[in-house]
């Protein structure tokens, strides 16, 4: 209970502790688009009470972007006849928002508080799957491997990164997840045991209804109902025709209610069965890019294979963005921030190798029926991975929580099994001691990503805090630096932008080949020193005509300013560095006031290019 009242504590701290700012917050004056939803059903109605504004219905073409973002659109709201919807599904009104609306005589939830707990109760209901399957199938597994596994999955679930931006579409996947988890424990115990089999059944199917509701590409996870009919068949628990009709209608009578509904619900928004509001969405991809198997290779590669990038940079583990993949990405295809299933949780590949000694070759029945158990959540897997995959044009880590559970339980079960198979002792420790490795390795980056999440919410929201946790952990980055025996550019920051190229194995920026210092935002460096120094900072500056003469350059901490000349060359500037974290400024010095006509668009930047630390010469 302790372990499980501080996995709650870091989920209420992450979500609380986020930016409530847009991109971490999506709102109009301040009202959550879900709290906005339940005031439209109070009132009978499915669209939305928000006006829009006159100037997006004067707009001859609402949708076009570079219209609409100048005329005061709701981000990510559906237009449709002159009118506001929002796009995702209702199942977290009927659940949460209502409910609480109704107990609280009109008070709004917040969306991070329903992302919580929805978070926390399907974390619930995972351990309590695994707990389960292993007091059935596994008894003699120790106590810490338990333990060990539900660090995973509370910390390897996505739940922590997805926490970090706690708004409209975090609360649809989680509220999904959770009562995807809450189907497939009803339905494997009411499968499997006799006692409260067709209540549990039941129970099993209306979480699947309400998962469906949430999020429709749930709707694959209707598979666990199927294979609960095919179990229930084999197994005799249906003997004649009767119980045969009672089970299809308990196990696919919520599911097919649940579907009707929402084409129902569509057609009353959209006049469509299928239209969902996607292509009515106002935001910045004019037109909604289509699906299609193009989509394939690439969302297999972000879902399942692309590395999280390990660098010297707090918290350490970075999600890439935009997201590489080695080839071509579809026209259209939005890449944010995704890192795969398999480095994020390695665990995962140890159900590879124990399927084949669990289904085919074990002779042992409590074995058998947990690698069918296994089969059955990655099969549902599977389909989850294939349609976020398919039909949507993007790839995000947070669309990885529909299906990270179904293969990281499976994982921990294996590890589990492999490690009590062997009949030499020393190979069995030796696979759990592995097996931790992996299990720990998984759950600090999952902590790591907490901190930054899709859009750097704690730096934006708490940069005291984020800068308190960065200088904690900075004795690891400087033990880095000392080995290496220099200073090390972790992170640029500029809103001018730059550019820089990293290797595999590089733990700083890499190589920045350009920065941007703005004439109106000054651009950042942080650089990890192993000790008090001076370093040269070595670049070429080049700006526009009548543009600014040089940069000047300040580590926060020091009151020296220098100066790095504008000489279309490569020019040096001193740089004193503290040990530790060092923030460096870049100004650029009396820049020309903007000028108005023909040069209004010209950049207004100074380009630092090729810019690297060199040690000064004694």
């Amino acid at each position: 209970m302790a372990g499980l009242a501080l996995v709650l504590a870091f989920y209420s701290w992450t979500a609380w502790s986020t930016a409530r700012t847009f991109p971490n917050q999506v709102d109009v004056g301040g009202r959550d688009y879900f709290n906005l939803l339940t005031d439209a059903f109070v009132h009978g109605q499915v669209s939305l009470l928000v006006e829009p504004s006159p100037q997006l219905l004067a707009l001859d073409d609402p949708y076009d972007a570079t219209k609409n973002i100048l005329a005061n659109r709701a981000h990510d709201l559906s237009f449709y006849e002159d009118r506001y919807y929002a796009y995702w599904p209702p199942t977290p009104v009927f659940t949460l928002f209502l409910p609480v609306r109704i107990l609280f005589l009109g008070g709004d939830l917040p969306e991070r508080v329903a992302i919580v707990i929805y978070a926390f109760v399907g974390l619930l209901f995972a351990l309590a799957l695994l707990r389960w399957l292993v007091r059935r199938n596994l008894p003699e597994t120790p106590g810490w491997m338990l333990a060990l596994a539900g660090l995973a999955i509370a910390t390897a679930n996505i739940a922590p990164s997805l926490l970090r931006r706690p708004t409209v579409y975090e609360v649809a996947i989680s509220a999904g997840y959770c009562f995807t988890m809450a189907a497939a424990y009803f339905l494997l115990r009411g499968t499997l045991e006799e006692p409260g089999r067709w209540r549990r059944l039941l129970a099993g199917s209306v979480c699947l209804g309400l998962a469906v509701g949430a999020r429709a590409t749930l709707v694959v996870a209707g598979a666990f109902a199927l294979a609960a009919l095919i179990v229930l068949l084999r197994r005799g628990h249906l003997p004649d025709w009767i119980s045969r009709r009672r089970a299809a209608l308990v196990l696919f009578g919520p599911v097919v209610l649940a579907v009707v509904l929402t084409l129902a619900y569509n057609a009353v928004r959209f006049d469509d069965l299928t239209e969902f509001g996607l292509v009515y969405q106002l935001n910045d991809l004019d037109p909604y890019p289509p699906g299609g198997l193009k989509h394939l290779l690439p969302g297999l590669y972000f879902y399942l294979l692309a590395p999280t990038d390990l660098d010297l940079n707090f918290p350490f583990f970075h999600l890439p963005f935009p997201a590489e993949f080695p080839g071509a990405v579809p026209a259209g295809y939005n890449r944010e921030t995704v890192s795969g299933l398999l480095p994020n949780a390695p665990i995962v590949l140890l159900a590879f190798a124990a399927l084949p000694l669990m289904v085919v070759r074990s002779a042992v029945p409590q074995r058998r029926e947990l690698g069918w158990v296994m089969l059955a959540a990655m099969g549902v897997g599977v389909l989850m991975v294939l349609v976020v995959v398919v039909p949507i044009y993007a790839a995000t880590l947070r669309y990885s929580m529909d299906f990270t559970t179904l293969f990281l339980v499976p994982g921990l079960l294996a590890w589990m099994l492999l490690a009590q198979i062997p009949k030499n002792r020393r190979v069995g420790k030796l696979i759990a001691v592995a097996g931790a490795g992996l299990v720990l390795y998984s759950a600090v980056l999952g902590v790591a990503l907490s901190f930054t999440g899709e859009k750097d919410g704690l730096r934006a929201g708490r940069p005291q805090t984020y800068e308190r946790l960065e200088k904690a952990a900075s004795i690891l980055p400087i033990a880095a630096t000392a080995v290496a025996g220099h200073p090390v550019i972790t992170e640029v920051t500029s809103l001018a932008g730059f550019g820089k190229q990293a290797g595999w194995l590089d733990l700083s920026v890499g190589r920045l080949f350009v920065l941007h210092v703005g004439y109106e935002e000054a651009a950042r460096l942080k650089i990890v020193s192993p000790g008090r120094r001076d370093v040269l900072l070595r670049a070429v500056a080049r700006a526009p005509a009548a543009g600014t003469a040089g940069v000047a350059i300040r580590n926060r901490d020091r009151p020296e300013i220098s100066t790095l000349p504008v000489t279309n060359a490569d020019a040096e500037a001193r740089v004193p560095l503290e040990r530790g974290l060092n923030y460096i400024e870049f100004r650029a010095i009396d820049p020309p006031a903007p000028t108005k006509g023909k040069n209004l668009r010209a950049p207004r930047a100074v380009s630092l290019e090729n810019v690297r630390l060199v040690e000064p010469q004694p």
